[in-house]
């Protein structure tokens, strides 16, 4: 894995989450082009910091490009949202369920504790990535797969139960979702150098939201659910968003042929 090849796949992959958000939230605040690349510039920024990093440099050369991807887009999404709930300062009233974070539902108004509460989770997701325990088994790859989609339903289940109440089949389908796709991870695992579970556990939260919002943002076509639902849809981005589904496609399709090209298939 050259540093140039790896940097090109993490710049699709921040482009690959950049596309889900803008096809879901321009019709109800307009196409941004400043806030747009927003996951192409923290997954570079990530990928950085692991690459110069001696602790982590080893293991992440070691991974294939597929792993790669889906590593970095789940350490993003971890990052995005501590992001927009801890540190980031915006109006709220247009918002069904807040992006800023609550106390079970209830309104922070003091910044502090955010930043402080805030600080500590982004130093928790790096020092989880440390775990150096070596998955080797499949169940092992099945157990992490489960456990990462009920860490993420977790955290919307806290964000989003105060405001539209628990929902206990949706909490399960991240779980369900991932241990379904968990041999994904495993065919592609080297049993002399087994990914250590740090980077798995990212990895699955990257497929999970990769999968995930597919279905919901692509195939359901939901609407952004964060929004108040009295907000008006803007019908010029509602009918152009289209674009950012076909290139996803793209994506999609090259991430295929990655997949069977390191599996030796192509």
């Amino acid at each position: 894995m050259t540093f140039a090849l790896a940097f090109a796949v993490i710049v699709v992959s921040g482009l690959y989450t950049s596309l889900w958000g803008a096809f879901k939230d321009s019709p109800f605040e307009r196409f941004k082009p400043a806030t747009f690349p927003r996951s192409i510039y923290f997954s570079v920024a990530i990928f950085l910091a692991l690459y110069l990093l001696p602790f982590f440099r080893a293991d992440l050369e070691a991974l294939s490009l597929f792993q790669l991807f889906f590593l970095v887009m789940g350490v993003e999404r971890f990052l995005a949202e501590l992001y927009k709930g801890f540190f980031r300062t915006e109006d709220q009233s247009k918002y069904f369920v807040p992006s800023r974070i609550t106390f079970f539902g209830k309104h922070v108004s003091s910044d502090l504790p955010r930043y402080l509460v805030g600080t500590v989770l982004v130093l928790l997701v790096f020092a989880s990535m440390t775990l150096q325990v070596r998955v080797a088994p499949f169940w092992g790859f099945l157990l992490t797969a489960y456990a990462t989609g009920l860490l993420v339903s977790l955290g919307g289940a806290y964000k989003d139960a105060p405001f539209e109440g628990f929902k206990p089949l949706k909490f399960q389908r991240s779980g369900v979702v991932l241990a379904l796709f968990s041999p994904l991870f495993y065919y592609l695992n080297d049993p002399l150098a087994p990914v250590p579970l740090g980077f798995l556990i990212y990895m699955n939260g990257g497929l999970e939201r990769f999968a995930v919002e597919y279905y919901k943002t692509y195939i359901q076509r939901n609407m952004s659910g964060k929004f108040r639902s009295d907000l008006p849809r803007l019908r010029e981005f509602a009918d152009t968003r289209e674009k950012y589904h076909y290139l996803a496609l793209v994506i999609i399709a090259g991430l295929t042929v990655l997949y069977l090209h390191e599996l030796g298939i192509l």
